[in-house]
């Protein structure tokens, strides 16, 4: 049969590609490190390698999530941890204060370290972490959370309730910081009135509750939560033989007490507690005293007392009051930041145990890709070799078959 001079050069060639083509493929696999170069090699196999990618991907999100979620847990640990040193020492001063033997200038001193103190709490409130945001804003992370409000004298909370949840794994979502508003705001308070202003000769009034449960109902039964605390307020009229009290700030003014006999100079009582006056309280002046929030944070706790110790003019029984009142919100503060403290080691167990299952994963997916699509370097460069070989076999007997001729025969 007559083989035209084409067909041998095209058969030829097409050998020496068709081997070029097998050894350019091995080499590639090599290089790559991978013997799936399309989805054509092996379907299947491609498909669940770029499953395994992006759960191996997934997988790495969430321990980044969880490195920067245990870096806020720790810090904000240290916060609480340091705030309950501060506040043992504040209870030390606040029970040294008690001591009937302690004169006005003794007193003044342990007010200017509490006072330290206050503002340690407060700037330990405001703590931020390495990106400038507010540990315990909530959601409003810009926001700086504790402020002082220059009308009540309280420290009030700006930011909101909301609590970030950090994903770590498809299934588990975990709170990064309590919101100050459940850390240190929403503390239990002694119910108790505070003097706001006068129209007459009454310069101040110290309150001391007498009947707990009689007082904190007239309390509750007054305060008005949508309202500001500073429109709380009660007005104490005198008409130079009873006292009537109104609510202020409601329709009307409502009379909630009253009237009542009063003999200026000695204390005023009605619902459970007992009031008295600083100066002098003439008939037809009225005095206004604002009923306290239902809830009190610690640095406004620490704050009140600061004020009690620094008034020298406070009577014995009225002082005996504001430290027991001031000792059992440090009490509620620590019980509060025990328990805080408490949630943010339970949730660094977890995110430990997260993490520590998101390694194990990450291997198990890690070995299960590299058995689906990784080179065997030793099968590998058998492969090669053969190929190589193949490649030269072709490229020689190319050569040998287009040098033949019949002049090959006649010599």
């Amino acid at each position: 049969m007559r083989i035209p001079t084409n067909q041998i050069y095209s058969r030829g060639l097409n050998a020496v590609l068709d081997a070029q083509k097998r050894l350019l493929k091995v080499q590639n696999q090599i290089a790559s490190e991978t013997k799936i170069l399309t989805p054509a090699d092996d379907p299947v196999g491609k498909a669940q390698v770029l499953g395994l990618d992006d759960k191996i991907s997934q997988n790495e999100q969430f321990q980044r999530n969880a490195t920067l979620l245990k870096n806020r847990l720790q810090r904000t640990d240290s916060v609480l941890s340091n705030m309950t040193t501060g506040l043992d020492r504040a209870r030390v001063l606040m029970v040294q204060s008690g001591n009937g033997i302690m004169s006005a200038q003794d007193k003044k001193s342990l007010a200017a370290e509490l006072a330290g103190i206050r503002d340690e709490m407060l700037n330990m409130m405001n703590s931020q972490d390495e990106n400038g945001d507010y540990l315990f804003a909530g959601f409003q992370k810009r926001t700086q959370p504790f402020s002082k409000d220059p009308v009540t004298g309280h420290y009030n909370y700006n930011g909101d309730d909301g609590r970030n949840q950090v994903q770590l794994s498809p299934s588990l979502q975990v709170t990064s910081v309590e919101p100050g508003s459940a850390a240190f705001q929403n503390v239990a308070a002694n119910r108790t009135l505070k003097f706001a202003d006068s129209t007459g000769g009454v310069s101040g009034a110290y309150a001391r509750v007498t009947d707990r449960a009689t007082f904190d109902a007239f309390h509750s039964a007054q305060f008005n939560k949508v309202q500001a605390p500073e429109l709380n307020s009660l007005r104490f009229d005198f008409d130079g033989t009873n006292i009537n009290v109104h609510r202020l700030n409601e329709a009307g003014e409502p009379l909630v007490a009253g009237p009542i006999p009063y003999t200026p100079g000695q204390p005023f009582s009605f619902n459970g507690i007992e009031i008295e006056f600083e100066g002098t309280f003439g008939a037809g002046e009225s005095v206004e005293l604002r009923l306290n929030e239902p809830t009190q944070n610690l640095v406004t706790t620490i704050d009140n007392f600061v004020t009690a110790l620094e008034d020298g003019s406070m009577p014995p029984e009225m002082f005996s009051e504001q430290l027991t009142n001031a000792l059992e919100q440090i009490t509620r503060s620590q019980d509060t930041l025990s328990s805080v403290r408490a949630q943010t080691g339970g949730r660094l167990n977890v995110l430990d145990h997260a993490f520590n299952s998101n390694v194990d994963l990450e291997i198990a997916n890690r070995e299960t890709r590299s058995h689906i699509s990784d080179v065997d370097y030793s099968e590998a460069m058998t492969e090669l070799t053969k190929q190589d070989v193949m490649l030269q076999a072709a490229q020689a007997t190319f050569t040998r078959i287009t040098r033949l001729s019949l002049f090959d025969f006649i010599r």
